[in-house]
């Protein structure tokens, strides 16, 4: 059954409640790194049923949504009330299977980096300031941010 956009950001903002966004953000790519190393390559490559991802699949789709969120976030604090365009994930991970996960993780934790260092530079005003989602409406970026980590603990629990 397909979520709606509501349902989804329930279900990710329930994730994300009582944990400090920056230490959940900072945390996400050495717990990544711990996850994978833990695993055998075959386990990486397989997917544990036909309608899920792999653990490789994972990091592909979490290093393109944080290049996404950056831009995002950068959108929004260069025009208020830009509009912010929806992407179909499974559309992008048709592509996730001939692709090597080491490159995904190198560029997750670099974009990372860097969205984290602006995020810390930013004003109280910066974080209310929003994007109209096609889908999912008006969000500021902290309700990005907040969805973000909430995204990062869903795929680390399914990692785990």
């Amino acid at each position: 059954m397909t979520e709606t956009p509501t349902q989804y950001i329930a279900r990710i903002m329930s994730l994300v409640q009582g944990h400090d966004l920056f230490a959940v953000l900072e945390a996400t790519p050495s717990k990544l790194r711990s996850l994978l190393a833990a695993k055998s390559a075959e386990a990486i490559a397989t997917r544990p049923a036909p309608d899920k991802w792999s653990p490789s699949e994972i990091v592909i789709h979490l290093s393109e949504v944080e290049l996404i969120v950056s831009c995002r976030i950068r959108l929004i604090l260069g025009a208020n009330g830009t509009p912010i365009q929806a992407f179909d994930q499974d559309a992008w991970a048709v592509r996730y299977a001939n692709q090597p996960y080491e490159p995904a993780l190198e560029l997750f934790g670099v974009v990372r980096a860097a969205n984290l260092a602006l995020l810390k530079s930013l004003t109280p005003e910066q974080w209310q300031q929003y994007g109209m989602h096609a889908e999912r409406g008006k969000e500021t970026v902290e309700r990005v941010v907040q969805m973000l980590a909430g995204h990062d603990l869903n795929h680390l629990h399914q990692l785990a």
